[in-house]
């Protein structure tokens, strides 16, 4: 569905990509693992179009991409939800919701259908409909940030760091929500400082490092690896 081939990327005099290659099958989903800094973001700023590549390639179901505007790519159904949650706190939970649907035309046709898939996943969502997003909580806004992603219909869609500032029971709440959608065929590209959490959810894994793919494999073989044992999960 996706790949990412030899991807290159600077801002002004300072790379921060070196020939970063990925790929994401239909129905998989893909971790995308490294510290702070890494270039986890990055990467996924400039699959989405937010970022643009100094060099390399990007191909959505066998397309090229790279040349395309962040729209375009979202009406191919790449629906990124950005690190930290970013919702539109002024407006009510249901009015974000259906932002996410505002998008793509095939999304706002089944915007009722996407409604009830996202109040199923999210019962707090629906109780909260008609409150400002402003008076949620931070696990709550993260909620409603995937809830919104999920309302595109996305082909593919990319989770920017999801366990950031959560508290443990919410965190577990978020990543069982995450593996319902995975078990349901979505496809997903999750980037994630927590090596931990992310390989139990994913089928296979990209370790970055320094802006550099340093190692990749199945979540078990990763698990196993004395580097990300060390490295990544202290032991």
């Amino acid at each position: 569905m996706l790949r990412v081939e030899s991807l290159n990327v600077s801002y002004g005099i300072v790379q921060t990509l070196y020939d970063v290659r990925l790929n994401v099958e239909e129905g998989e989903c893909v971790a995308l693992l490294g510290s702070n800094g890494a270039g986890k973001t990055t990467t996924l700023k400039t699959i989405s179009g937010l970022v643009k590549a100094t060099s390399g390639n990007i191909f959505f179901l066998n397309e090229p991409i790279n040349r395309l505007p962040p729209s375009r790519r979202v009406e191919f159904g790449i629906i990124q939800i950005p690190e930290g949650g970013e919702i539109f706190p002024y407006m009510t939970v249901t009015e974000n919701l259906l932002m996410g649907a505002s998008g793509r035309r095939e999304a706002w046709r089944a915007r009722r259908a996407s409604l009830e898939q996202v109040w199923r996943l999210f019962p707090i969502l629906k109780e909260r409909g008609n409150l400002q997003a402003r008076s949620l909580s931070g696990g709550e806004r993260q909620m409603l940030a995937i809830g919104r992603g999920l309302m595109s219909r996305p082909k593919l869609l990319m989770i920017d760091e999801p366990s950031l500032g959560l508290a443990p029971n919410l965190l577990l709440e978020i990543y069982a929500t995450m593996k319902v959608l995975r078990d349901e065929g979505v496809t997903i590209l999750l980037s994630e400082q927590n090596v931990g959490q992310a390989l139990g959810l994913a089928n296979r894994g990209y370790v970055l490092e320094n802006g550099r793919v340093v190692m990749e494999g199945s979540s078990e073989e990763l698990l196993v690896s004395e580097h990300i044992k060390k490295a990544y999960l202290g032991i």
